[in-house]
């Protein structure tokens, strides 16, 4: 049976338990990483036995803040050696990243905690957290650890920082509100490492994906609907010219919806037999998750995700441009 808790519920089960594996989204972006990565190192300074599962390569630019992770767990140690399970930052049942061992009906069947802050999560956890109004899970995580009257440690406070400031844009996207403002300050006051989150994540770019970055646009971004709507399909060739990964592709979208006179911007490319979709609005009164819901997929008004089985880009294109242009029609005067 799955149920909703409060905060002050799930910040006890945090402190009741004792062996605890935390997991989050496959393809773990900053806040993903961040979120897990911090309560891992929030409760093992409480004295728990805490471990974090990461079954796919962490993208280069955080690696360093993440020190050993498991990479794998058999069905058989889950159950022998945790006592909860904590999934953070995971909309969506089939994306856990659990590792091939593990599946969403297995973690349903375990003491799982889903804690998360996006509209239409499916996870149905036990137990579930959702606070849709929340910047990040890492703003989450930290209103847990202050419900639990414990200290954050420094590295929990630097952790959840990097989360709440990717998540944000700096603090730049409509999702950051005065809450978010006020957390993040209590996490510098914790001693939060800011120097070193803000050059991981912003100064540290390889040369080969600034080169990249340069033809993506040079080459691929079309506009459409007046230039409200700008997209682009990243071609495989491109990805193996600049030895490119879309894990290390976090922020990439925004060099479209940067574009002067973007309302709506889509960033595509091939994954195996289907194609992946992010899209981003910069306008609440335009939002992209109805759009990624009748398509499949779903994310938050100003930023959603897809997964579309089409033959090509092209097509991929046709069907994006039609939802998109049903979204950026002007409504008629009566």
């Amino acid at each position: 049976m799955s149920k909703s808790v409060s905060l002050e519920e799930a910040a006890g089960f945090l402190l009741r338990h004792q062996r605890i594996l935390v997991l989050a989204h496959q393809k773990p972006d900053g806040d993903a990483l961040g979120s897990v990565l911090g309560m891992r190192s929030f409760l093992r300074n409480l004295g728990k036995q805490a471990d974090a599962l990461f079954p796919s390569p962490l993208p280069e630019r955080y690696r360093s803040f993440a020190g050993p992770v498991l990479t794998a767990l058999s069905r058989q140690e889950a159950e022998r050696n945790y006592d909860l399970i904590v999934l953070l930052d995971c909309a969506n049942a089939e994306r856990i990243a659990c590792g091939p061992a593990l599946d969403a009906d297995f973690l349903r069947s375990r003491n799982l905690l889903n804690i998360d802050h996006h509209v239409g999560n499916n996870v149905g956890a036990p137990y579930n957290y959702i606070d849709s109004t929340a910047s990040a899970a890492s703003e989450i995580a930290v209103e847990l650890a202050q419900a639990t009257g414990k200290a954050i440690p420094v590295e929990a406070a630097t952790l959840w920082y990097l989360g709440i400031l990717t998540d944000t844009g700096s603090f730049r996207f409509t999702n950051t509100t005065g809450k978010t403002l006020r957390l993040a300050a209590d996490l510098l006051d914790a001693g939060a490492d800011s120097e070193r989150v803000v050059n991981a994540v912003y100064f540290s770019k390889p040369r080969r994906q600034q080169q990249f970055e340069a033809e993506l646009l040079q080459s691929c971004v079309k506009t459409a609907l007046d230039g409200r709507y700008a997209y682009a399909s990243i071609p495989p060739e491109l990805f193996a010219k600049y030895d490119f990964d879309m894990r290390d592709g976090e922020g990439l979208i925004d060099l479209l919806r940067e574009i002067d006179g973007t309302v709506v911007a889509a960033l595509i490319y091939r994954k195996n037999d289907s194609y992946k979709v992010s899209m981003r609005s910069k306008l609440r009164e335009f939002p992209v998750d109805p759009i990624a819901r009748s398509l499949g997929g779903g994310g938050h008004d100003m930023a959603a995700g897809i997964t579309l089985a089409l033959p090509d880009a092209a097509a991929v294109e046709a069907v994006l441009l039609d939802k998109v242009t049903g979204l950026l029609r002007p409504v008629p005067e009566p």
